[in-house]
């Protein structure tokens, strides 16, 4: 501020004064630039008739390409960042289709943020967010910084932390610089400070009902007009209770402050969040990081501005949620001459039929609703990519939404059908046939018990290679594929042939129990209109076949549900009312015996029933199967005409 002063009263004597020395830009105006802080230049407009001459001198310095590069350079050396020292500037991609540039933005100049509150486990919405500013700091080859805001100790945890690191490495994200507000804790606390000493902040006891009575009513608040210094002692009484909580040896129980530091901005302002906002509240629990340290800690509202501009943020992607708090935003970085950091607007990601509450996903944990915060049907990062949500898919998609700024609750089918095009590229192709819901058919055919096929895994990519079917005097059909089959008949097995029926038999009920049939060589595939998954009969159990291979596999098969059964819930609704009390269903199948190769994540397609994420793998023990979950594919039925016991999506 003396700095200022000074600079403020030479400019004052010399009227026609530009620069320090001279008519051009020299080393002493560097020297100055340098002196207030390369990182925490306030960014005023020249015009601005409320700029100081030091200011006007200090903004057109900070718009200065040259300087900018500079400045940036300097920012990521200092965070031991690899960086272009070549002066080429870099070329960018084209915007993804969906997506917008980022104002004022410049190859290598970008460093974006993604602030999660250790509170919790990643969901679908923080997914887009973090998609979003990592698209952006690769595209315009700049920064991208993870820092943790972790200012309410009350809700953080070291578990959540490590999640959420693990969560981005699920999607891909690898941060430049992963950082915590608490590392800021007494910087802040000095700006907070500042902020008093300008008359730009007061300490406040009115009870919360009472303070937001008087918000909504726009009436002062009785300490409104405090003096600084009453400001300044009753500041530092909030920051230091720890200090007075012992005497003699002895512990005291110490209350909660009722004290808290209040913005002075302008409690008759349309827009609510500038209605003296609060800035410093006190919390005696201990911080995850910072232990008993600190008894005060500042708001997020405080926090956000001042770091972003500290870590020299560049563009700080926010949801329209906080619109009306962009402005406190601005407010808090000019009251501090800090930095200017440009606010890119966005709309959060909302599905249907999903909740993505912290404390309403922690109650379907607690309560035994799913088995924890991995269960595929929970709207978390983990849960959606145990789902067998494709990475790629879910980026395409999320930029895709990136420029919008219209708040729409998707449809999860939208989504599964982009997620299923992405599957389809590398999804094998198997079989797999109901281990009670099926018929026996027997071929009169001469067919050798260790007689082979050879098929391709993927009809459109002969790249995947091939795997080998295995052919049988017995083979399984579904029972519903069956129905009113009759002699004479011709069906195609799929990668074996068209088989003619030639015999049928029922029970009293009229239900086919067992089938005969014989292969057409002749046959024409186009013409039969059934075309059938089969594998052959499985081995029974006690047998022993002369040379005889495994022929199938068991596996489990799992099908899910969404979990709330109302579309959107209302502020006012009881979400227990709407908790679906059926949202898995379970399959037990016999497996395509190539089943038992394929290791955990792995999508593969059950032919007529659907795609398949491999969550057990098999080990060869048959009483421990092969564990398959079923991944919707945007449709409001299977595949193939094979009905799963829930609703497909």
């Amino acid at each position: 501020m003396a700095l200022m002063i000074t600079l403020n009263h030479s400019f004052a004597t010399n009227p026609g004064q530009t620069y320090l020395v001279g008519y051009e830009m020299s080393v002493a105006d560097l020297a100055l630039y340098t002196a207030f802080g390369y990182n925490a230049i306030p960014a005023v407009t020249g015009t601005d008739a409320a700029a100081s001459p030091a200011e006007r001198l200090l903004d057109m310095m900070a718009s200065s390409p040259v300087i900018l590069q500079a400045t940036q350079l300097a920012v990521d050396i200092v965070c031991n960042t690899t960086v272009d020292i070549s002066g080429v500037t870099p070329a960018m991609e084209e915007l993804v289709p969906g997506m917008n540039g980022l104002e004022g933005a410049l190859p290598g100049l970008v460093c974006t943020r993604f602030p999660p509150e250790p509170s919790g486990y990643l969901h679908i919405g923080h997914a887009k967010a973090v998609l979003l500013n990592n698209y952006y700091a690769r595209r315009y080859h700049g920064r991208l910084i993870v820092r943790f805001d972790d200012t309410n100790p009350s809700k953080e945890k070291e578990e959540f932390r490590e999640s959420i690191l693990s969560d981005l490495g699920l999607l891909g994200v690898n941060s430049d610089r992963v950082t915590f507000t608490s590392d800021y804790f007494d910087t802040i606390r000095g700006y907070a400070i500042r902020l008093i000493e300008a008359g730009l902040a007061y300490m406040d006891d009115t009870p919360q009902e009472v303070m937001k009575d008087e918000r909504m009513m726009r009436r002062d608040s009785k300490h409104r007009q405090q003096s600084v210094e009453e400001c300044l002692t009753l500041f530092h009484e909030l920051c230091n209770t720890h200090a007075s909580a012992s005497s003699g040896g002895k512990t005291k129980e110490v209350n909660v402050s009722p004290w808290c530091l209040r913005a002075k901005i302008s409690m008759t302002c349309d827009n609510g969040t500038l209605r003296d906002p609060v800035l410093y509240r006190q919390n005696l629990t201990p911080h995850h990081r910072t232990l008993s340290t600190y008894v005060a800690y500042p708001t997020y509202d405080l926090a956000c501005p001042i770091v972003d501009s500290l870590e020299g943020v560049s563009h700080a992607l926010r949801t329209t949620e906080y619109n009306d708090r962009d402005e406190q935003y601005a407010w808090i970085q000019r009251a501090l001459n800090l930095r200017r950091v440009r606010i890119h607007a966005f709309a959060r990601l909302n599905f249907r039929y999903a909740v993505l509450s912290k404390r309403k996903l922690t109650k379907f944990v607690e309560n035994g609703t799913v088995t924890g915060w991995d269960d595929p049907r929970f709207p978390t990062v983990r849960g959606v990519l145990r789902r067998g949500v494709n990475l790629e898919a879910l980026r395409m998609f999320t930029l895709s939404q990136g420029a919008s700024k219209n708040v729409v609750n998707m449809e999860w089918n939208k989504f599964w059908a982009e997620n299923k095009k992405e599957l389809d590229k590398d999804a094998k192709r198997y079989m797999a046939i109901d281990t009670t819901r099926h018929v026996k058919m027997i071929m009169e055919d001469d067919v050798g018990e260790n007689e082979y096929k050879l098929t391709a895994y993927h009809p459109k990519d002969p790249s995947l290679g091939k795997r080998v079917v295995r052919l049988g005097k017995e083979v399984m059909l579904e029972q519903i594929d069956t129905e009113g089959m009759v002699v004479g008949e011709q069906i195609v097995l799929m990668r074996w042939g068209v088989v003619e029926i030639t015999g049928v038999q029922t029970n009293d009920a009229g239900v086919i129990t067992e089938l005969t049939g014989k292969v057409k060589p002749d046959g024409n595939v186009k013409e039969a209109k059934r075309k059938l998954s089969w594998l052959c009969c499985p081995q029974i159990p006690g047998t022993v076949r002369k040379n005889s291979h495994p022929t199938t596999i068991p596996c489990e098969l799992h099908e899910f549900d969404n979990l709330i059964t109302k579309e959107k819930l209302e502020e006012t609704d009881n979400f227990e009312d709407f908790i679906n009390p059926h949202t898995l269903a379970t399959t037990i199948v016999h497996g395509d015996v190539g089943l038992r190769n394929l290791k955990k994540g792995e999508v593969i397609q059950l032919e007529r029933r659907g795609y398949y994420r491999v969550d057990e793998p098999y080990v060869g023990n048959d009483r421990k199967p092969l564990v398959l979950f079923m991944v919707p594919d945007g449709k409001s039925k299977a595949m193939g005409g094979l009905k799963g016991k829930l609703a497909h999506h």
